[in-house]
């Protein structure tokens, strides 16, 4: 998985279209990391920065993943997760984000485990697109992938505008993912970042 904003930014094809994407960017999705795509990603690292110090700033492998995505998908994280964070120590435990965005390839290296971790190839996550994450429970540095406070957590989605929560859906529950809609449908998403 991409543990960082500088591993998305390795593929300057990919970085190029999530700029995009963002707003950041509107040049040739060509490969080439010129002034079009400098002042791309320093406008996301503005944007990013503005609402790390605003909402606030948590552990370095929740901060790895949170900046993975889009600017505004990192608002929503940030302000989500601190409702998160604080309720889970509450309770006695850790919460941490533990995925942000993922490349096309890793989603299909997902798609492939066994047993079956999601439904969705590559270009069909919101994952893929900057605008989904997933979180973990921990105790004692343990991760605990079954607990019942996931559905605790996860239910905080509805104090964030725009927010989805996995763990309403029907076909493939999915407690430990947040996404945040800014498409109309996940084809809508795939369209613009592709094209």
């Amino acid at each position: 998985m991409a543990d960082s904003i500088s591993d998305l930014q390795k593929d300057t094809f990919y970085w190029q279209r999530l700029l995009r994407l963002a707003g950041y960017y509107h040049g040739a999705i060509d490969g080439i990391p010129g002034n079009g795509t400098r002042n791309g990603t320093e406008r996301w690292s503005t944007d990013a920065d503005r609402y790390k110090m605003e909402i606030g700033c948590f552990d370095e492998r929740t901060e790895r993943n949170i900046s993975t995505l889009l600017p505004e998908a990192q608002k929503a994280a940030r302000q989500w997760f601190k409702l998160v964070r604080n309720e889970a120590v509450n309770q006695g435990y850790e919460a941490k984000i533990i995925c942000g965005t993922r490349t096309y390839a890793e989603q299909n290296d997902l798609y492939r485990q066994r047993p079956k971790v999601t439904n969705a190839r590559g270009g069909q996550s919101w994952h893929n697109f900057g605008l989904a994450w997933d979180f973990g429970i921990f105790q004692d540095r343990n991760y605990l992938p079954n607990h019942p406070l996931y559905t605790t957590l996860g239910k905080l989605y509805a104090k964030i505008d725009g927010l989805e929560w996995g763990g309403t859906w029907k076909s493939f529950t999915d407690p430990p993912h947040l996404q945040l809609h800014q498409f109309g449908s996940i084809s809508e998403a795939r369209r613009s970042f592709e094209t």
